[in-house]
């Protein structure tokens, strides 16, 4: 009869008993359900991250930031983040409009949506469009967070990002 010292999770399993006979079939049955339970509890960790991953939101974009004119640096505008509850995209409107520093009141341009559809991948805003109210013109947007707790909005004409501008906006 052959003899086969256990690692200790299977031999705490079988701890009545020091040195378990056990045929060669019952072994590899061990083995196997070692295995699997491993390969269930790896399984599930990868599972547990990606969740994680995927309910994670970009809250460092919600609530209100001011748009600055890249040549003056004077704000132009008030514009207000926001997230459908339902479809978890992330949206853009204009809240109030500044010209030469003073606030213009109904300009025509308060609540109009002009960052649409943008979704969270990897730390950035990307794929949704971009409105320019004064050029009438859309744009495939991104939208990065950066250290200094302002944002950079990227509008260009091609999606890849090569053929545009950026712009900073602050807090």
């Amino acid at each position: 009869m052959n003899y086969i010292v256990l690692d200790a999770a299977v031999f705490n399993y079988y701890r009545l008993k020091k040195i378990i006979p056990l045929h060669r079939k019952t072994v590899i049955w061990i083995v196997v359900y070692k295995m699997a339970i491993m390969k269930k509890i790896g399984v599930l960790a990868i599972f547990l991250v990606l969740a994680v991953g995927c309910f994670a939101q970009a809250d460092w974009v919600l609530g209100e930031w001011r748009t600055v004119d890249d040549k003056t640096g004077e704000t132009k505008g008030i514009v207000e983040f926001y997230q459908d509850e339902d479809t978890g995209l992330y949206y853009g409107r204009i809240l109030r409009v500044f010209y030469n520093g003073e606030e213009l009141e109904d300009s025509g341009f308060e609540n109009m949506i002009v960052i649409k559809d943008m979704k969270e991948e990897e730390g950035i805003l990307q794929g949704g469009i971009i409105y320019e109210p004064e050029g009438k013109k859309n744009y495939y947007g991104k939208i990065y967070h950066n250290e200094d707790n302002t944002i950079t909005l990227r509008g260009s004409l091609d999606r890849r990002g090569w053929l545009g501008r950026s712009q900073t906006w602050v807090r």
